[in-house]
């Protein structure tokens, strides 16, 4: 095998394929490996089985759509606003939001008055890492 000179590409357009670059293409892959090894993994997702707590939910008897309009992107929208003003009033909004922490990603909506966003905030502080 002949040794490619630094700055050429392979014919996939792949990068350069020189011996220099490969050697540290592949030292970085290792480190990488290792770092994402010394991550101490989350529990896998066990779904709770006290759900006795939704019953008492401010938003019970409300339309499911308001809390879920827009995927809850845009945070001053009219709908994002009223269903965070309902969970505002809510007994039972930690509750909520724990149940939404513990739900596997993607993450959709407003749970327990808090945005995507928001939720991501608090699981990334806890777990020190994104959902996956």
């Amino acid at each position: 095998m002949t040794t490619a000179e630094h700055g050429t590409t392979s014919k996939y357009g792949a990068g350069c394929r020189c011996e220099q670059c490969r050697k540290a293409n592949a030292a970085y892959i290792r480190a990488y490996r290792e770092r994402r090894a010394a991550v101490e993994p989350v529990p896998p997702w066990q779904r709770t089985t006290n759900l006795r707590w939704m019953d008492h939910a401010a938003c019970r008897d409300e339309p499911t759509r308001i809390f879920f309009a827009n995927n809850a992107r845009r945070p001053y929208s009219t709908t994002t606003r009223k269903a965070i003003e309902i969970c505002e009033r809510c007994d039972v909004r930690l509750d909520c939001l724990e149940y939404a922490l513990e739900l596997p990603a993607p993450w959709h909506g407003i749970f327990g008055g808090l945005d995507v966003g928001q939720r991501l905030e608090i699981y990334k502080t806890r777990h020190n890492r994104r959902p996956t």
